[in-house]
């Protein structure tokens, strides 16, 4: 008589993580300044113990998430979303302040080479995490960042206490169409005026959720507020991360609406 035992076989988890997130961090602990004599101060970057710190956190991430690989994701150079509109995050562009810690760029360039590392055309780094997550239904993954953004992507999520949570497709769609309502101030679109999170939350609930019930919501309510439905869209594709069915080799498929919009919007 043959015996057959049952062979349980594990799948390969990979951890996404939000890189330009997690070495500003790194960037931030590690910078030291020096006052040479009164009136005097520079700033210094110690790449080594930046890099050791780095590796460090990513190794904690990697352990919290029981993971059997990591892929950084990168922001890249041009963003998509300028051409939706030009004054995305010219908020930030606008200030006199510097954008990143000093010593960022080569510190980015030597963990880029370091790591398995995603950097897409025209892309943020939150748009490639909502890529590859989406990817076989997320089958696989699981995101780490400190964006709250990432949870209008299902799936799984590792969070800054080390837990590993699920965000179901009907959950990620319901946050969406809420960040459309509530906008953004830090990335510089404003959403609908005077819509908080506990107003959208009103507006868009979880129970009886359709993506076309949500849409009329956000049109009726942007509406009252003497904003076009065109408007609207333009702010949902602003919020909107990109999921795989919306990128292809370089091509960005702009989010679309449930039920049509009166004008077509022009593609970037």
């Amino acid at each position: 008589q043959v015996r057959y035992r049952k062979i349980k076989i594990r799948m390969m988890k990979k951890l996404l993580i939000d890189a330009d997130m997690l070495l500003f961090a790194a960037v931030k602990l590690c910078e030291v300044e020096i006052e040479w004599m009164p009136d005097v101060i520079t700033t210094h970057l110690p790449l080594k113990e930046v890099s050791l710190l780095f590796d460090e956190m990513v190794t904690n991430k990697k352990t919290q998430a029981e993971a059997d690989e990591v892929i950084l994701c990168w922001t890249s150079i041009d963003n998509f979303r300028n051409k939706v509109d030009p004054s995305y995050k010219a908020n930030r562009r606008a200030t006199n302040h510097r954008l990143k810690p000093v010593g960022f760029k080569e510190a980015r360039n030597r963990m880029e080479n370091k790591y398995n590392s995603e950097c897409w055309y025209r892309l943020e780094a939150d748009d490639v995490l909502g890529i590859l997550q989406t990817r076989d239904c997320g089958k696989d993954t699981v995101i780490w960042s400190g964006d709250k953004d990432l949870n209008q992507i299902p799936g799984l999520h590792l969070d800054n206490d080390g837990n590993v949570k699920t965000i179901t497709e009907p959950e990620a769609d319901v946050f969406f169409y809420r960040q459309v309502l509530i906008g953004d101030s830090v990335d510089g679109f404003g959403g609908c005026p005077s819509i908080g999170p506990k107003t959208a939350e009103k507006l868009i609930p979880l129970k009886d959720f359709t993506p076309a019930s949500a849409w009329r919501t956000v049109v009726s309510t942007y509406k009252k507020k003497d904003l076009s439905e065109q408007y609207a869209l333009v702010q949902a594709r602003l919020a909107r991360i990109l999921r795989s069915t919306e990128y292809s080799y370089n091509d960005i498929s702009l989010w679309t609406p449930p039920i049509p919009v009166t004008t077509v919007m022009t593609k970037p």
